[in-house]
């Protein structure tokens, strides 16, 4: 609840709204579909969460040497459909979504048995997997209605790197490494599996496929941001001047690129249309 409550200050209320109030308006396409996922700790499943129904998304696309596929996902609002599943708060889902030892701890969900879930980091840090299975499933509608598609990545950290190896210099630190090493480098192997998976599917997809990413780049490794609940205004600086990252820029560019490509074919097609 404190959790909650804070964030609900420090965004001004935009946040204090409930799924119901944009079930409407993502339907229709005025606004844009979001989806939420956290994982369940008793097996590992997603909960997917969104104000539309994702039973489609239980599953990966399969073919017939995979037809014995279990479900990997668990649909939220089919799944608690007796709990009015559309009144759950969007400050709710994010604190879902922002779990930590003893400070915050997992949020627990009304079934039988009773399950708790975690941050959906743990599973699918950049929502890589989620973006992948829904162009899959959605591939036919894709290809017959649209130009192709556009991903836009977010990240809190650069991609790659040798930054900041797992270190230690004691007998304790050499025992525990295995544990430890796995723990520092989840995040980059998740990385590098994802990064492979998304470049096969767009290398083999029926449309036209664009990433453009945004990285958080501090200005040395020593003084960049720590992972807080209080910024200080050092840090907060640091990170508004890395958007003027030589990456980031690019960035911006290739994205402008692509949008005022997209305009110039719509006025094209509109200009044919008209004649």
């Amino acid at each position: 609840y404190a959790f909650e409550s804070a964030l609900d200050e420090n965004t001004g209320g935009i946040l204090n709204k409930r799924l119901k109030d944009y079930r409407k308006d993502e339907a229709e396409a005025n606004i844009p579909l979001m989806f939420y996922h956290t994982v369940i700790t008793r097996d590992g499943k997603m909960m997917l969460l969104s104000t539309q129904h994702l039973r489609f998304m239980m599953q990966p696309p399969t073919d017939s040497a995979n037809e014995g596929d279990a479900v990997d996902a668990v649909d939220y609002s089919s799944f608690f459909a007796k709990q009015d599943p559309y009144n759950l708060r969007l400050l709710s889902i994010l604190r879902m979504n922002a779990t930590f030892p003893i400070v915050l701890p997992n949020v627990w969900m009304p079934s039988k048995p009773v399950i708790d879930v975690m941050d959906g980091g743990l599973r699918d840090n950049y929502g890589v997997e989620n973006s992948l299975r829904f162009l899959s499933h959605m591939q036919d509608w894709i290809e017959a209605n649209t130009s192709g598609v556009l991903i836009i990545q977010i990240r809190d950290r650069m991609d790659g790197g040798w930054e900041n190896p797992y270190e230690y210099d004691n007998l304790t630190g050499n025992s525990t490494k295995p544990f430890f090493l796995l723990q520092h480098n989840w995040y980059k192997m998740m990385d590098y599996f994802q990064s492979d998976m998304e470049n096969y599917f767009i290398s083999n997809s029926g449309y036209p496929i664009h990433k453009v990413s945004f990285q958080y780049i501090p200005r040395s490794e020593e003084n960049k941001a720590a992972l807080s609940f209080h910024l200080s205004e050092r840090e907060k600086l640091d990170i508004i001047a890395s958007l003027n990252s030589k990456h980031n820029q690019e960035g911006f560019r290739r994205l402008l690129e692509l949008i005022n490509a997209k305009d110039k074919s719509t006025e094209t097609n509109l200009s044919i249309s008209a004649h």
